[in-house]
């Protein structure tokens, strides 16, 4: 009877051990923040309220702007060489996959953990239609 117990017990340590190393390291960050600015879609322009960043370790991003209307947009990100409070984005689709073309960045806060502002310029290659979107965090 005495070796399940222990057995049992290791097991429980090894995943509690396992389960801290993992929390120590992020593998994805997710940001959000409230703000001002606005999004410029075609000739349309729309108040922007928030802005919800996803980074992945991989080096893909997801961006949802929060307005009137949620927009969700794909694409990858980078930091440039020698500048710690900005990412570069490269946009590559959407929701519907592909579509979407163009660059933006993301200004971080002092402490780099935070969105200090979003700008984004993009084309919708099958309508043509631009995306221009201005956002700075509250």
């Amino acid at each position: 009877m005495r070796k399940p117990k222990s057995i049992l017990l290791l097991l429980f340590a090894l995943f509690a051990l396992s389960n801290s190393a993992t929390a120590q390291e992020p593998k994805n960050v997710i940001a959000s923040t409230g703000g001002t600015g606005k999004i410029k879609i075609g000739k349309e322009q729309f108040k922007l309220d928030a802005v919800v960043v996803k980074l992945f370790e991989d080096g893909k991003a997801e961006i949802n702007l929060i307005s009137d209307i949620t927009i969700f947009i794909q694409g990858t990100w980078s930091r440039p060489a020698g500048d710690d409070k900005s990412l570069d984005l490269k946009v590559t689709g959407n929701m519907t996959a592909g579509g979407l073309d163009g660059t933006g960045k993301i200004l971080l806060t002092e402490d780099r953990k935070g969105i200090a502002g979003l700008k984004l310029q993009v084309l919708n290659k099958i309508t043509k239609r631009s995306y221009v979107a201005d956002f700075a965090a509250k």
